[in-house]
């Protein structure tokens, strides 16, 4: 690939990335939508519509980013890119370290099981803080 084919395709994929994300997030919606309604038997429609209406405000949003642009810096260079990386790499790391000692305390109490729902809040708050961590990052 020449360097005049790498920047062809670079703006291209920088205009069109978001979009494509957009689009993946909308159908991540309907096939979750479709899933709960196989195995539950009740089609979730507000899944759906708040799924659409999130797509929609994204896109929108995205397009008016897209026009108020007028130069051609990218939103990060490497160092940042270096930053994020290392922060993800950083916090993976160190939740499921949390994650491992906390089932070793547990079982070194006795505890034969966990409730689910312990893990779903460990999962979420590592989702949570990682984002919140990666918008601030960013931002330096």
């Amino acid at each position: 690939m020449s360097v005049k084919d790498r920047k062809k395709w670079g703006t291209i994929l920088a205009k069109w990335t978001p979009f494509f994300i957009i689009t993946c997030t909308f159908m991540g919606a309907v096939l979750g939508s479709f899933l709960f309604y196989f195995f539950q038997g009740e089609f979730p429609y507000e899944v759906l519509t708040a799924g659409l209406i999130v797509a929609v405000i994204f896109t929108i949003i995205e397009v008016i980013k897209q026009k108020r642009k007028k130069d051609n810096v990218p939103e990060a260079d490497e160092r940042v890119i270096r930053n994020v990386f290392r922060f993800f790499a950083y916090g993976s790391h160190i939740y499921l370290a949390i994650l491992f000692i906390a089932l070793a305390v547990f079982t070194l109490l006795g505890n034969e099981s966990i409730s689910i729902l312990y893990l779903w809040i460990f999962f979420f708050s590592y989702i949570w803080i990682v984002g919140i961590g990666t918008l601030i990052i960013k931002r330096r």
